[in-house]
């Protein structure tokens, strides 16, 4: 076995054969400049609009089930069963586009596939705007749910594969942070707003979004997968500061070394015949189906997929469309549009509690506590509605305890439950995940929250 190459040493002749053996190191420490946090924070928050825009898509139903859902008053008014579907769709479809965001992002690149995804995003606005019947409104969630499952991969992907190890963690509570925005920004519209005004105003953020990403780098990883080496150190140099190409040498010859697969010249005929039938290469799907099964990714896997799951049942996630009919029947003291809003409030401060928090009490503590409190929260909201809700007319303070403990939720959403599957999909994969052409973190997530929206959702109150 040959001695690994040093940092000084080109791979690009290299990476042809490099020996499989040769341990490579994923998390190194780079000795960069506070620059380089600077150019990571900022591409994240750029393309954090693009969540933005999903908290925008996720939200509005929420508006429009308030203003719609059995209301004679109104030409679109819903039945139960419209309503239901209305908001269970985009859940549903949400996992259909994940499966294939993984070979779309391979296609058109991590940047250019979020660039893209803006355009039916804004289609689906127009539509909503001009809506005349409940078929358009399903045509509308269709839209909307498979443009929320095309981005999620290249955003995750995007994370892991341009930030630093140790600014995993901040970077992705960010994106999170940045979809509860989009949620803060509807529900405000529709508080001062009509469902119509407030998808007009919502359609100019595609367009924001389109604008303000098309000057951030595309991810080295993909640009080196596909042989576009100048760009890599580029790219590389852009997110660590726009330093000179021989500050990000050695990190630059760790991407070719960790990604030698895309960059390894296929082997020859009599290569072939040397390794034998049992060594032959497996088919496309084969080869992913066994990648997949590997222990080092089905452990993190089942861990996001599980915590995923818990963390969007827990912030009532999948009852989001419903919640202003559900405010209503608990006969909240305040109106439940300004509720939401401030809901919204809460878990951004959660998020920035988190990110204060994050480095000195790790992700463990801070899940642990969270999900204890929260769970206390779920069942004294079910409490009170089986319970104590008939005796709120004589002791109206008693209305205050379900809208107090939904804020606490969503702070406790902000400070670990929703965030957390987000900070682990960029942490705990192993490089060849970040990679992979069906990008299964985010669409097992989505396939986690698709069963909270399912149109068999039962309301809270009895």
């Amino acid at each position: 076995m040959r001695d690994p190459p040093g940092p000084s040493v080109s791979l690009i002749d290299d990476a042809v054969d490099v020996d499989e053996d040769v341990p490579v190191p994923t998390n190194t420490r780079y000795e960069y400049s506070n620059r380089s946090t600077f150019a990571q924070v900022l591409a994240t928050i750029v393309q954090s609009w693009l969540l933005i825009d999903n908290g925008l898509m996720k939200a509005v139903p929420t508006l429009i089930l308030g203003s719609l859902h059995d209301n004679p008053n109104e030409p679109l008014d819903m039945n139960d069963d419209q309503a239901s579907w209305f908001g269970a769709i985009p859940y549903i479809c949400t996992p259909i586009t994940s499966f294939a965001s993984g070979i779309f992002q391979e296609k058109f690149g991590r940047k250019g596939s979020m660039i893209l995804v803006n355009i039916p995003i804004f289609v689906a606005w127009i539509l909503l705007y001009v809506a005349e019947s409940i078929a358009a409104f399903y045509t509308v969630a269709v839209i909307m749910g498979l443009s929320i499952g095309l981005s999620e991969a290249p955003l995750s992907c995007y994370i892991g594969e341009t930030s630093e190890p140790h600014l995993r963690g901040t970077l992705a509570t960010i994106m999170s942070t940045a979809m509860i925005i989009g949620y803060f920004i509807m529900y405000t519209l529709g508080y001062f707003f009509d469902w119509r005004t407030a998808a007009l105003i919502s359609s100019a953020f595609p367009i924001v979004t389109f604008v303000l990403m098309t000057p951030i780098p595309e991810s080295s990883t993909w640009l080196i997968g596909r042989s576009r080496f100048k760009d890599a150190k580029k790219s590389l140099r852009w997110l660590r500061g726009w330093v000179t190409a021989e500050a990000v040498e050695e990190e630059y010859q760790s991407l070719l070394s960790n990604n030698r697969d895309p960059i390894r010249k296929k082997p020859s005929e009599s290569t072939l015949q040397e390794r034998g039938p049992e060594q032959e290469d497996y088919g496309f799907f084969r080869t992913q189906y066994q990648t997949l099964m590997n222990d080092n990714i089905m452990l993190p896997l089942r861990l996001v997929l599980i915590t995923s799951f818990i963390g969007y049942v827990a912030v009532l996630r999948g009852m989001t469309p419903y919640l202003i009919g559900e405010l209503n029947a608990l006969s909240t003291p305040i109106d439940a549009k300004l509720v939401l809003i401030i809901t919204q409030i809460l878990f951004l401060l959660g998020a920035a509690a988190d990110m204060m928090f994050l480095q000195g009490l790790g992700k463990r503590k801070i899940a642990l506590f969270s999900h204890a409190i929260a769970a206390v929260c779920l069942l004294g909201i079910g409490f009170y509605a089986f319970h104590l809700q008939a005796s709120a007319v004589y002791y109206p303070h008693l209305a205050w305890l379900p809208v107090i403990f939904l804020m606490v939720i969503n702070f406790l959403g902000g400070f670990s439950l929703q965030v957390l599957p987000w900070q682990l999909m960029c942490e705990v994969f192993p490089r060849v995940l970040k990679n992979y052409k069906f990008s299964p973190p985010p669409r097992f997530t989505a396939m986690g929250r698709g069963p909270c929206g399912h149109p068999l959702n039962t309301a809270l109150v009895p």
